[in-house]
């Protein structure tokens, strides 16, 4: 009886170091990513039946000066079939109008692949997509990763 009431004593003694060895690793890997300020992949999602621009995206690191987006992604469904448009825009020095530097055509049902030419980093960028054909609801899941060029 005493070396049952031992090993799980022992395993307790494990399981609680483990524990409180991994909620340490957890709450202090999430504050040295916030603290660096960098992500690998960003990522937007929703819906739109017309057309949808996303928010202004703007990198700046202090050693680039030519940016862009590789490895992107745009996974979508819908109830209709075909393609739709996406244009990857850039606003020069963040002033003035948007001037697209790719277009996309993405397919509605299924995943379309994508990278951008280089930019300057002092531009800012959105997505902007439009529906094409009919007009049904098109949810989409965008994923890309910014990249820094000298």
């Amino acid at each position: 009886m005493k070396k049952s009431i031992k090993k799980v004593l022992v395993s307790l003694g494990m399981a609680s170091a483990l524990l409180v060895g991994g909620v340490t690793t957890a709450s202090v890997a999430p504050k040295q990513t916030e603290a660096a300020g960098f992500e690998v992949f960003k990522y937007k999602s929703g819906y739109f039946t017309n057309y949808v621009d996303s928010k202004n995206y703007y990198e700046k690191w202090s050693s680039t000066s030519k940016i862009a987006l590789l490895n992107g992604s745009i996974t979508s469904k819908s109830s209709a079939s075909g393609t739709y448009k996406v244009y990857i825009q850039i606003k020069k020095n963040n002033k003035g109008s948007w001037k697209t530097i790719k277009t996309i055509n993405a397919k509605k049902n299924g995943t379309t692949k994508f990278e951008s030419p280089k930019f300057s980093d002092n531009d800012g960028y959105r997505f902007h997509l439009v529906n094409q054909g009919t007009k049904k609801k098109v949810t989409y899941d965008l994923s890309w990763a910014p990249w820094g060029y000298k």
